[in-house]
């Protein structure tokens, strides 16, 4: 079994990683409307649990997914694509990588400066390190709300070229990342 990415397909690890943070993604945001909708204190406090745990699990495999992404060969692209666009998805997507290691962090950062911790569901909760302070909370939201800005218009891009490459080019590229073998 392939474990590494290499220049003509994407390993089942990644395929399967790349589905896991998308469903963590869409978890995430379908929480954040149910707390914004929940009718009572402790509803929102058990989803706010269940959402931390799934940014904690985004955080975990996003860590792996960037470093694979960094030491691995990236596969070459289906078909005859502009090398434009190629530089561009190839930047988008390291960027997204890094973006989910690094806006985990900043979410941890600004409620430890808030001295609240991060509960989880269980009882358990992320430890709190940095000091109370509201400056660096400031700071830590200015930054986690330019990184979420540029998160969301590199998660525009991706899916934009996602949709291109299957209903406009008609290639095989979502098929790839479904796990299918396909020929380049």
């Amino acid at each position: 079994m392939q474990l590494k990415d290499n220049g003509l397909r994407f390993s089942p690890v990644t395929v399967a990683l790349h589905w896991v943070v998308a469903f963590a993604l869409l978890g995430i945001f379908g929480l954040q409307l149910a707390i914004g909708h929940a009718s009572g204190e402790a509803l929102r406090t058990e989803l706010g649990r269940v959402q931390n745990l799934l940014g904690l699990i985004l955080f975990l495999v996003s860590i792996y997914r960037f470093w694979a992404r960094i030491t691995a060969y990236h596969p070459l692209p289906v078909g005859t694509p502009n090398p434009i666009e190629v530089i561009i998805s190839r930047s988008v997507a390291v960027a997204l990588a890094l973006a989910m290691v690094l806006l985990p962090v900043a979410v941890w950062a600004s409620r430890a400066a808030a001295g609240e911790g991060v509960e989880l569901p269980g009882g358990w909760s992320i430890p709190t390190v940095l000091p109370v302070n509201a400056v660096l909370k400031e700071v830590v939201d200015v930054l986690f709300n330019i990184g979420a800005s540029a998160f969301l218009a590199g998660l525009a891009l991706h899916v934009f070229g996602a949709v291109k490459n299957h209903f406009l080019l008609k290639n095989d590229t979502l098929k790839r990342m479904l796990g299918k073998h396909v020929e380049l």
